[in-house]
């Protein structure tokens, strides 16, 4: 589970078969086997080697988040899994998907956009 507040920022290093490589100063800390929320979507860490980790993503999963477009050098949001004894600040997220949607209007309003969106089918 997570709570939806970034606590870190990484940059990709390179995709190796279903892994994805992270540099991020809270790699040392992370455990093989542990979760990971990259730009909102729950990983397991894999490997963690030099200021670097490596977390796998299926096919599916690359290709129905936002993880497909990343190449070297982008810049991700990082999350560490919420403990049971820690607060709570944001919202509980889980980090899986579920499904998909499509965006059908983006409106500018006072402050911020609405988002329109609808099934993708």
């Amino acid at each position: 589970m997570f709570t939806g507040i970034v606590g870190a920022v990484g940059e990709v290093v390179e995709w190796r078969t279903g892994h994805l490589a992270v540099r991020s100063d809270i790699a040392p800390t992370l455990q093989v086997g542990g979760s990971i929320a990259v730009n909102g979507v729950c990983l397991t860490v894999v490997e963690v080697e030099d200021g670097v980790f490596f977390a796998d993503v299926v096919p599916e999963s690359r290709r129905r988040t936002n993880l497909g477009l990343l190449d070297a050098g982008a810049r991700v949001n990082l999350e560490r899994p919420l403990r049971a004894d820690q607060g709570l600040d944001g919202h509980v997220l889980q980090g899986h998907v579920d499904g998909t949607g499509r965006v059908l209007a983006i409106a500018e309003v006072e402050v911020g956009r609405e988002v329109r969106c609808g099934s993708s089918g």
